[in-house]
């Protein structure tokens, strides 16, 4: 189901990308080479970010549901991921101290056989005839 006639919701989801990675104060020159209009993208752009764009749901007036700011989805999103990476490191952290404790205490079991191992048998110097 499309959102808009003549446009698929992959096209204006695409729209929407290309919008957010556009620096400031450029943006406006850009909308103003595309076919649709400001408002209409405004639209796209408020049903993107609310998850409706996939459901072909459009906001049709600015009282209701407040879009979430995209920007802070952005960096909800690398949180997200970054405390997901952290819990993974701390996680491999542990283990590899485990691993290491573990590693220590065979060293230190090797060293102790060793310590209570006689030594060769010393060999004595033949003695020299003189």
């Amino acid at each position: 189901m499309a959102i808009t006639p003549g446009y698929t919701v992959e096209e204006i989801r695409n729209f929407v990308y290309q919008y957010e990675k556009i620096p400031y104060g450029y943006r406006a020159l850009w909308l103003a080479e595309q076919e649709f209009t400001r408002d209409q993208f405004r639209k796209w752009r408020l049903a993107a970010f609310n998850g409706d764009l996939d459901r072909g749901l459009i906001p049709w007036s600015r009282v209701g549901r407040i879009p979430h700011n995209p920007r802070q989805l952005m960096q909800s999103a690398i949180e997200d991921n970054q405390a997901k990476r952290i819990a993974e490191l701390e996680e491999r952290n542990a283990q590899l101290e485990a691993a290491n404790a573990a590693l220590g205490k065979a060293i230190g079991l090797l060293h102790e056989r060793n310590a209570q191992e006689p030594d060769e048998t010393p060999t004595t110097p033949k003695p020299e005839n003189s």
